[in-house]
């Protein structure tokens, strides 16, 4: 299956709550992965280091998150390395 996000619900810091195409609500902890990334290109990622950029976060017309900078990742990447969690609404 395809995994693709089709609603953020909640940003915290470095954490993304999204549901997903079949319906899951998870939990993305993009820290280890921004962290990464910044050693390896800090001109573009240091900016997520900063929760009020971070929390910018937007749900792209292809499902997945972005920023305005141009910055995305894999929605089946971000699926694998998420979390389930129970939310009542």
């Amino acid at each position: 299956m395809l995994y693709l996000i089709t609603k953020i619900i909640e940003v915290k810091p470095y954490k993304i709550i999204c549901q997903f195409n079949n319906n899951e609500i998870r939990q993305i902890d993009l820290e280890k992965k921004i962290k990464y990334f910044v050693k390896i290109n800090p001109e573009l990622f240091n900016v997520l280091l900063d929760f009020n950029y971070f929390k910018t976060v937007k749900l792209d017309s292809y499902g997945t998150i972005c920023w305005n900078n141009n910055i995305d990742f894999c929605p089946d990447i971000l699926y694998q390395m998420s979390t389930p969690i129970d939310v009542k609404f």
